[in-house]
């Protein structure tokens, strides 16, 4: 056991740390994903707003979450850290009197999580990922803080500590010693990014700060109010937004590029791909620019400070309404593909993707949410009354509902014995409805769909609604009236391609029937 002095404590630890970059493999390690903030992944499926689970910390969050190389999902909340597994289930949760909802851990590449708490007075925590166990800790004082820890490319773990007596940039070996820190001004409350030369890019009260490894200045860009958020690099561009209502891009000399005037505060940071960059500001406001600074498009969505994250399909998940729904926008034209509500509002939640697409993200009462991808399989065998025939060419309708709300239909081929393949399914629990050919809906309920576990129903559906309005009544009559005699595959109701007695007689007994 060896004792290490730590910002005037002494600790003793058991066990000899590594550098601690980035966690290899893992889909989000960090609160900008990477060191440079891009917050964009080209891993896992596309989603479609089902909810696969939900975990509840039992206490408010401003947190947001960060994902291992396992699955396991970290997020604070004022009761503490907690690790939640790949299926919602709770792993562990750290809890020694301190808060950690205003913080986003970082996962270093041992899987040490790194996480910042006590937000009044703060402490910088290292946890054994297996248990929660505290490694060590180190004071870092400061008010008022909501930056999350960001591990750079020299394996340190750098943070800030928020307004004074805080304001400064430090800079903490793997084990937990302090290899330095820099007064950056009165507020420092800023997530940093990296360059591929080792420059620290952080925000101050009055300045975005170029920093050299050693902890000198490289250079300092003037703004008139605090530079908040994530700091997000792309090439020879750094991109931030600040409180005096601008969004900018510098390049790598501290030069300005751009400013686009929002007449809004900043709070949030950025996410980037190879050619946008995607911000929030607090006129409600998701915009799409150009990294030359053109902008793109912008969606009006009661947004404030949530950090957008971007899927493998270029899709834009970001928190809006008032910080209680999540979007994903469609990235060449700004318009909502899908939005569900995370209840209690959380203004700063930032979206998290896993490595199969699953989106995360925290609501304000520490509720994490799992919208899950488009992974799932369903085998579905359907018995539609008075059908004689076999199902060749007949389609099928299958909708997915979670509640009263419609959240995926598939259209898809019927096998000749009625049975239904669908892969690539919402995943969750679900209430399927199907419909073959012209048979009334027909539900399963509360049906469990996950990509590694297939599911499987069976639905009798009654019969006789042509018009397809799930209802068997007089235009459905008029339809089998006016068909009487003829060969008509798209009106048959028995599998025969006639339209004759027996379908007549099919209509007129379900006459009135409503489908599920």
């Amino acid at each position: 056991m060896r004792a290490i002095a730590i910002a005037g404590l002494t600790l003793g630890l058991g066990m000899t740390y590594g550098w601690a970059q980035l966690q290899p493999d893992a889909p989000w390690p960090s609160f900008g994903k990477d060191y440079q903030n891009t917050r964009s992944t080209n891993l896992g499926a596309p989603t479609n707003g089902s909810i696969r689970w939900t975990y509840s910390a039992g206490s408010r969050s401003y947190s947001s979450p960060v994902i291992a190389a396992d699955g396991t999902i970290y997020f604070g909340a004022a009761n503490g850290v907690h690790a939640v597994r790949p299926n919602g289930q709770r792993r562990w949760q750290w809890n020694a009197g301190y808060s950690a909802a205003t913080s986003t851990p970082a996962i270093g590449v041992d899987g040490t999580v790194y996480a910042l708490v006590n937000p009044g007075d703060a402490i910088l925590v290292a946890l054994n990922p297996s248990n929660g166990s505290l490694l060590w800790s180190v004071y870092l004082g400061g008010r008022n803080v909501r930056s999350s820890p960001a591990i750079g490319p020299d394996g340190r773990i750098y943070v800030t500590n928020g307004e004074v007596p805080g304001g400064y940039l430090y800079c903490i070996n793997p084990n937990g010693t302090l290899a330095w820190r820099l007064y950056l001004d009165t507020e420092a409350n800023s997530t940093p990014g990296f360059g591929t030369d080792g420059a620290i890019y952080v925000g101050s009260a009055r300045h975005l700060n170029a920093i050299n490894p050693n902890g000198t200045f490289r250079w300092r860009f003037p703004v008139f109010y605090p530079v908040q958020g994530s700091v997000g690099l792309a090439g020879s561009r750094v991109f931030f937004g600040a409180w005096d209502g601008a969004f900018r891009c510098v390049n790598l000399s501290g030069t300005q590029q751009w400013i686009a005037a929002l007449n809004a505060i900043v709070e949030s940071g950025v996410a980037l791909t190879n050619d946008r960059v995607y911000m929030t500001h607090s006129g409600g406001e998701l915009r799409a620019y150009t990294h030359t600074g053109t902008l793109r498009w912008r969606h009006s969505g009661a947004y404030r400070g949530s950090t957008p994250a971007v899927g493998a399909d270029g899709v834009v998940y970001v928190v809006g309404g008032n910080g209680g729904t999540l979007y994903a926008i469609a990235p060449s034209s700004g318009l909502v593909r899908w939005s569900a509500s995370i209840s209690a509002a959380n203004w700063y939640a930032s979206p998290a993707i896993g490595a199969d697409g699953t989106v995360y993200v925290v609501n304000g009462d520490g509720r994490l949410h799992a919208f899950g991808p488009l992974g799932g399989f369903l085998w579905a065998s359907g018995d539609v009354e008075g059908w004689n025939g076999d199902y060749n060419g007949r389609t099928a309708i299958v909708q997915f509902y979670q509640g009263d709300e419609l959240k995926y239909e598939m259209v898809a081929p019927v096998n000749h014995d009625g049975s239904i393949e669908l892969s690539e399914t919402p995943v969750g629990e679900h209430d399927i409805k199907v419909r073959i050919h012209n048979s009334l809906f027909g539900r399963a309920p509360n049906v469990p769909l996950e990509v590694d576990q297939p599911a499987q129903i069976q639905v009798r559906l009654l019969n006789g609604d042509v018009d397809g309005n799930n209802l068997v009544d007089d235009a459905d009559l008029l339809y089998i009236l006016l068909a009487y005699g003829s060969h008509s595959p798209a009106y048959d109701l028995n599998g025969d391609n006639w339209i004759d007695d027996a379908d007549l007689l099919i209509v007129l007994f379900n006459f009135g029937a409503v489908g599920e």
